[in-house]
């Protein structure tokens, strides 16, 4: 009987480089994609609660007016690193890049989403661009992180450097993109022209109606009377480790005529817990809230290549 062959073991040799292969991607990339964050709304995700809210609510209602008006999506992400969501090995440009196609920032067709990206611990920040933009907004991405965030950043002013950041990545960036962009074929130019009176007609009703609704809403139960004052504020929960915990705000309308007063909890989008000093430990997104308005499904499954400007500070 013949002895097996030391060429014998040869047969197991492409096995053993595929699972080597397989091994070394793993090391590699571990666990990228759920390290990423949930987005929690598609305009503002102050992950590092770095904006007040008077800029928080100007640029929500400027990113979804820009929504509405043109179908580009934009949205603004802080973060205090890149390392607790898997980028710590990777750049800024390849983060925000892999950031902004897990979440599928902007139309899947025309790819005209933007993200204003800011990472407070690393003083980093980048403003990344769908892939359907032109290297000439590379050079204005670049221009407003030079020109407006990054000073803005280096005196301390964090939640103006971004509001004014983003109001200038619409202005100059994403409303002439939406303008440039051709609306129909020459047969349908009369719609063109009588589209934007019809648009303008719609939302005086809507207005209109949502007027009548307030001013129907704002008389007082109690003497009849108008002019109910509303006053929100943060529902806290106390712990049992201390600090606390808040998951929604009361609403109280009251009179100032008789003296009446309601006072009702309504649920915010996120979970925010304290420490007892009052610093946030932790943010968590309210699995399907919807905020007054109707809330918003998603993104539109855009994509980036990378393109976009990076700034540090």
């Amino acid at each position: 009987m013949r002895a097996p062959s030391a060429a014998a073991p040869s047969r197991f040799r492409p096995l053993r480089v595929l699972l080597g292969l397989f091994a070394l991607l793993w090391l590699a990339f571990p666990t990228h994609a759920q390290n990423l964050p949930d987005w929690q709304q598609t305009g503002i995700n102050d992950f590092a609660g770095l904006l007040s809210p008077e800029d928080a609510r100007a640029l929500d209602a400027a990113l979804s007016a820009l929504r509405e008006q043109t179908g580009i999506e934009g949205t603004v992400v802080t973060l205090t690193d890149r390392a607790r969501h898997g980028g710590g090995t990777e750049g800024l440009e390849a983060f925000a890049t892999r950031l902004f196609n897990h979440w599928g920032v902007g139309n899947a067709t025309r790819n005209d989403g933007f993200m204003v990206l800011v990472l407070a611990g690393e003083r980093e920040a980048r403003i990344e661009l769908g892939r359907g933009y032109e290297n000439d907004a590379d050079i204005l991405a670049q221009e407003i992180l030079r020109n407006t965030m990054l000073p803005a950043f280096r005196d301390g002013a964090m939640s103006r450097g971004i509001r004014d950041g983003t109001e200038a990545a619409i202005a100059l960036i994403a409303r002439p993109t939406a303008a440039g962009r051709p609306l129909g074929s020459p047969g349908n130019s009369w719609l063109e022209r009588l589209f934007p009176w019809l648009f303008g007609a719609a939302w005086v009703a809507i207005l209109g109606g949502m007027a009548r609704q307030v001013w129907r809403r704002n008389r007082c139960p109690q003497c009849g009377r108008r002019g109910l004052e509303t006053r929100t504020a943060p529902l806290q929960t106390p712990l049992p480790e201390g600090g606390h915990m808040v998951s929604h705000e009361t609403v109280t309308r009251h009179c100032p005529g008789c003296g009446w007063s309601e006072t009702r909890p309504r649920p915010l989008p996120q979970t925010v817990w304290y420490d007892p000093a009052g610093a946030v430990l932790r943010r968590e997104r309210r699995p399907g809230f919807r905020g007054r308005s109707g809330g918003s499904s998603g993104f539109g499954g855009g994509s980036s290549r990378g393109g976009g400007a990076s700034g540090r500070w």
